[in-house]
């Protein structure tokens, strides 16, 4: 019932953002961070009032919103996070490894690494999980303690398809742990599920699991109980009232309390909110293009699309308008159009909403996972501000291209020949085999005055590395070429940093030892020099070297450079600074 309320702050701010705009049709989403961060302090003092030391990890997957993220880090709540992508993003935002919870029934051994070196808590989904934790440790003097996830009631008698069975943990987890000195069981995690209607479903499955958690939850241990707690918009009929996250503690305090009344104090318990914090407190705002008449029915042609809100097929969500009805038809059944080509891009069902033509509305609901899972398609997802310390401010950028024209790489770019064996190709990962094998072949010289080889330590890596080059040469924000000798590649040239305004290049180059000494590194440079001059597009190039690197000096020399001076300690390498020589090369006038 209260997902029919639009605070008036919203509805102002709404405003004063379409008023910002040149042309007032640009929709837009807005997120409440006063409100949410409001709403997660206050959860977690209520838990308190049951559970003294419990602990609040907030699921980064329902509230990725960088800014709230953030102001949650630094009121002390913890992060739960389902990926190695999401943990790193936890840690940007201001987490520390020991307050985030690993979750989720798949995770790579990269995501387990990264947890294990994080020193996260990492909840085991399963007995082959387990067994690759061990095989990440066994041979360290690392020892990690672990959760273990347990598999609920999810429908009848069945259980889920998370977590272990009792008869999986003694036949298989214990064992496996008893195996490995390097982990030890911690605690338990029993989620449930997300957006329940009320807490029964939490108590039955903790009645069934309480007599396996008193026999089995080690001294100290905690129980992760997950989430639950509901949004306003838990539901798809309106009417219905979301129930207190209190109802919630209060049974599950009740549960342990009956069992014995030590337990709510003896184990450590963890609750993990989502979409109860962010769901809703956000908001998306569009506005009415046009009307056709279909039979009884206003068909509304809105600039919002499906598929940037698509819980709006799954639960219910408020509209409101914001200002008065203009250019109606009198009392209409209207269904809520969006922008896709396809018939059944449906908003919005059958009902009058008081919408005219050219008209704002905002749309309420919009903040767990629509902000995460909106994509684009035809156009690009609007842009997301926030209410903050009750300013409007920008909490997330919209992206300036599709996909298509951001990340995706085209292969149009064209090679420069140097002579009948030499050629400069666009490097991609087709090269990283080849490239790999001479950069750990050369590992210990190449290190020697460069910092990068420490982080090339597998082909993956180079392959990585090669495509971000290969996306930047297309963008224009650097040229990075292979160095084809007789068609094998055997080292890379390129332009680091293009500063386009000045026309300025930055030059950097190696190549494999056993082919050095041969005017290979310097017929490229002066080839890759002559076709960017040719072009117009650089005016000064730019190589900075350490003064001890004879080699790279010497490179620079015959290229034609001059020195224009000395950087002191102007590069970190193996730990000691090192000063370095800036020539240039500038075409004369």
């Amino acid at each position: 019932m209260a997902q029919k309320i639009v605070d008036q702050n919203i509805i102002m701010a709404a405003k004063r953002l379409c008023e910002r705009q040149p042309y007032g049709d640009e929709p837009f989403f807005i997120f409440d961070v006063d409100s949410a961060l409001e709403r997660a302090l206050r959860l977690q003092a209520v838990c308190q009032q049951y559970f003294l030391d419990a602990v609040i990890a907030v699921s980064v997957k329902s509230c990725s919103l960088g800014l709230l993220l953030r102001l949650i880090a630094e009121h002390g709540l913890s992060a739960e996070v389902c990926s190695a992508d999401e943990l790193q993003l936890a840690l940007k935002a201001g987490f520390t490894g020991d307050k985030i919870v690993l979750n989720g029934p798949y995770k790579s051994l990269n995501d387990l690494s990264q947890g294990i070196a994080k020193n996260a808590l990492i909840h085991v989904d399963s007995p082959h999980e387990l067994k690759a934790i061990i095989d990440l440790v066994s041979d360290t003097d690392r020892v990690v303690g672990l959760g273990l996830r347990l598999a609920h009631f999810y429908k009848d008698s069945q259980r889920s398809r998370f977590g272990v069975t009792v008869e999986e943990f003694e036949e298989e987890i214990v064992p496996l742990l008893q195996s490995c000195k390097n982990v030890y069981l911690k605690g338990f995690h029993l989620h449930i599920g997300s957006n329940l209607e009320s807490p029964v479903r939490i108590i039955e499955n903790l009645r069934d699991w309480l007599p396996f958690l008193l026999k089995n939850m080690p001294k100290g241990g905690y129980l992760d109980i997950g989430g639950g707690f509901p949004a306003d918009s838990f539901s798809a009929d309106a009417e219905v009232m979301a129930t207190k996250p209190r109802e919630f503690f209060q049974g599950i305090f009740n549960v342990l309390s009956e069992q014995d009344p030590t337990l709510p104090a003896r184990w450590k318990l963890f609750f993990e909110p989502g979409r109860y914090i962010s769901e809703d407190h956000g908001y998306a705002v569009g506005k009415t293009v046009s009307i056709k008449k279909r039979g009884q029915v206003d068909i509304i042609q809105t600039n919002i699309g499906i598929n940037w809100i698509p819980s709006a097929r799954v639960w219910h969500h408020s509209l409101v308008p914001l200002e008065e009805k203009k250019n109606a038809r009198g009392k209409h059944g209207q269904i809520l159009a969006g922008f896709n080509c396809f018939e059944n891009d449906c908003l919005f069902p059958k009902e009058d909403y008081g919408l005219g033509q050219d008209q704002l509305f905002i749309i309420r609901g919009c903040g767990s996972y629509d902000l995460q899972t909106a994509h684009e398609w035809t156009r690009l997802k609007p842009p997301v501000y926030a209410l903050y310390k009750k300013d409007i401010v920008t909490a997330r950028l919209a992206e300036n291209a599709l996909p298509a024209g951001r990340v995706d790489l085209l292969h149009a770019e064209e090679a420069i020949s140097v002579d009948k064996n030499i050629q400069l190709a666009p490097a991609s990962s087709r090269y990283a085999s080849e490239l790999f094998n001479i950069i750990d072949r050369n590992r210990k010289e190449f290190s020697q005055y460069m910092a990068w080889p420490r982080y090339v330590m597998n082909e993956h890596d180079e392959a990585i590395f090669l495509d971000v080059c290969f996306l930047q040469h297309q963008k224009n924000d650097g040229k990075t070429y292979a160095i084809l000798f007789d068609e094998a590649p055997v080292g890379l040239l390129s332009f680091n940093r293009i500063d386009s305004g000045n026309k300025t290049a930055y030059i950097g180059y190696w190549l494999d030892l056993k082919l050095q000494g041969k005017g290979i590194i310097t017929k490229s440079v002066r080839a890759l020099i002559q076709s960017y001059l040719k072009s117009g597009e650089i005016k000064r190039f730019v190589i900075t070297c350490s003064v001890d690197n004879q080699k790279s000096n010497a490179v620079a020399q015959r290229c034609g450079f001059e020195l224009e001076g000395r950087l002191r300690k102007a590069e970190l390498l193996n730990g000691v600074f090192h000063d370095q020589n800036i020539y240039s090369f500038i075409m004369s006038d």
